[in-house]
């Protein structure tokens, strides 16, 4: 998983069901059709899934995302 949101995040193309993997994965129960009408993908989210995974996000100097490392 780790390696799709990497790709996912440094190309700023985000996959949907790649979320709903995740959140099934930590214990989550709604089916999909929920999960996407619910569903927010916001910059805090974005911060804990990098801390999550452990990643380094680096930002330019008026603070616009460039790219994860780890």
């Amino acid at each position: 998983m780790k390696e799709e949101y990497i790709k996912m995040r440094n190309s700023s193309q985000f996959d949907i069901g790649w979320f709903y993997r995740y959140y099934k994965d930590k214990g989550g129960n709604s089916d999909f059709n929920v999960f996407q009408v619910v569903f927010s993908l916001n910059e805090e989210m974005l911060k804990h899934l990098d801390k999550e995974f452990e990643l380094t996000t680096l930002m330019n100097k008026n603070e616009k995302f460039i790219k994860v490392v780890y």
